[in-house]
């Protein structure tokens, strides 16, 4: 019984993180660049114009695909921002 409920515990503080990490970070992409930013307090942001772009990779598990989630990895023109 101990068990299950430190396996809960750490399932929900899981949880919990992620939905915070997802909450607090913004993408936004237009017709000139991307922009990423988070961080709640301390806030972090990349750009990267769309003409110095040279590749996207998207990857997605099927978890991710019926849930509608997953990576993008984003190469521009000598360093690239990321994944987001």
């Amino acid at each position: 019984m101990t068990a299950f409920v430190l396996f809960a515990g750490f399932a929900v503080l899981t949880a919990i993180k992620e939905w915070l990490e997802q909450w607090i970070t913004e993408i936004a992409v237009t017709d000139r660049r991307v922009i990423y930013k988070t961080g709640l307090i301390r806030r972090q942001t990349a750009e990267m114009n769309m003409d110095k772009i040279e590749s996207v990779k998207v990857d997605q598990s099927l978890l991710g695909r019926l849930l509608n989630y997953g990576s993008i990895h984003i190469r521009g023109t000598g360093e690239g921002i990321g994944a987001f």
